[in-house]
């Protein structure tokens, strides 16, 4: 029989100590927390599982991620917005789209 594990929380990552988190996209949960916030969870290269909280522009730019696909997310710092007035955090996201094997539909070699 295995050893029972505890189930801990995904750490979430802290943009203004690591201006640059890559990982492989996990999924998502919608209205988390207080805020009711979108919650993104990645994979690191070591393994490790990291959360991104959203706000306006992690979400509409993680918004046609699909699950397997590389990110790399890169904090920019406040900018301000020139139309309100208002600051908010910068983040240019990249991504490598997952390789999908091609599968060869030519039956034509394999006689039923």
């Amino acid at each position: 029989m295995s050893e029972w594990k505890k189930v801990e929380i995904n750490p979430t990552w802290d943009f203004t100590k690591e201006k640059e988190l890559i990982g492989t996209y996990v999924g998502a949960e919608t209205k988390v927390g207080p805020n009711e916030s979108n919650l993104y969870t990645f994979r690191k290269g070591d393994g490790s599982l990291i959360s991104v909280w959203g706000n306006t522009v992690l979400d509409t730019r993680f918004k046609n991620l699909a699950e397997g696909e590389e990110l790399k997310v890169v904090y920019n710092g406040k900018v301000d917005n020139e139309k309100t007035g208002r600051s908010y955090h910068s983040f240019d996201v990249y991504h490598k789209e997952r390789e999908i094997p091609v599968i060869d539909d030519d039956l034509s070699d394999n006689p039923l």
